[in-house]
């Protein structure tokens, strides 16, 4: 899948552990069958549109189509190797390479190169567009038609040195399930998206994330920004060594807390289920 993704600028997926080959939920792909068609649309768990929304596809984003019913198609998410089924308006044919990615939480693709110009979408970090190079005024025209701001782009295969510097651009955005977009961002969304915009191709889910990132802090050894803190189903970014940055159903929405008050709510949330068990799994430097 690393070589698949090569014009991408996509390094391979971070997994030390061969979760793509263990897991049930996880597929590593063989071929590029389209991209994206939507900003962003929903990966459902079964072809229903009420379905659990396991996941999210972004413009432009290269999948491989497993299966079809009608209206829908069962596909890999070629970023990571997440599977589940998307309307069939969702995935677009792929015919060009991308050169950049959306680099700013969100951009608006504009008519004509003038901010006071109409705009006709909106693309999520992440999203891959393709610039033949014509620029005006500070805006580069995309090879399907409109025009974007300049500075809200990053070629492909470059990154931002800190990933916490983009997960603080997620502050106050809602809490999605599944969500991996500034319109709504679940946990380990958070974390993937911020890794992503730094050049790391890594797990979908918190659990996978875990197995596969980084080393595990020793006891007493104390945590620093960008060290990543583990609860059961639940992970964040430390930003100093006391105060999380997490996407969370707390607030409902990305938000920086104490880290022994996340414990607290993940401990009480745990005993509220029955659950047994750690709260704090542990912290993870990459």
């Amino acid at each position: 899948m690393s070589d698949l993704l090569h014009g991408f600028g996509l390094p391979p997926l971070y997994d030390p552990n061969s979760l793509l080959k263990s897991s049930k939920s996880l597929l590593g792909g063989s071929t590029i069958d389209g991209l994206g068609a939507r900003p962003i649309a929903a990966v459902k768990a079964e072809p229903e549109p009420d379905a659990e929304t396991v996941t999210e596809l972004l413009y432009s984003e290269p999948v491989q189509i497993l299966a079809e019913v009608p209206g829908w198609w069962f596909i890999i998410s070629l970023i990571d190797g997440y599977m589940g089924w998307v309307t069939d308006s969702a995935v677009d044919e792929y015919d060009v390479l991308p050169s950049h990615r959306i680099s700013a939480p969100l951009s608006h693709v504009y008519r004509e190169p003038d901010l006071k110009s109409a705009p006709e979408v909106v693309l999520p970090m992440g999203a891959f567009i393709t610039l033949p190079g014509v620029s005006e005024n500070g805006f580069s025209e995309l090879h399907v038609g409109g025009w974007i701001y300049e500075k809200h782009v990053t070629p492909v295969g470059c990154g931002k040195a800190d990933p916490v510097d983009t997960a603080e651009s997620f502050i106050g955005s809602p809490y999605l399930w599944g969500g991996r977009s500034k319109l709504g961002i679940d946990c380990s969304g958070l974390v993937q998206m911020a890794l992503a915009a730094a050049g790391h191709r890594v797990h979908r889910d918190s659990g996978a994330q875990y197995d596969s990132l980084g080393r595990a802090l020793e006891m007493g050894e104390t945590p620093v920004r960008g060290d990543l803190a583990f609860f059961p189903g639940h992970v964040g970014f430390m930003i100093d060594g006391v105060h999380l940055l997490h996407a969370n159903a707390t607030h409902m929405m990305v938000t920086i807390d104490p880290l022994e008050d996340v414990k607290g709510w993940v401990a009480k949330e745990m005993a509220d289920k029955g659950r047994t068990g750690p709260a704090f799994l542990g912290f993870r430097r990459l």
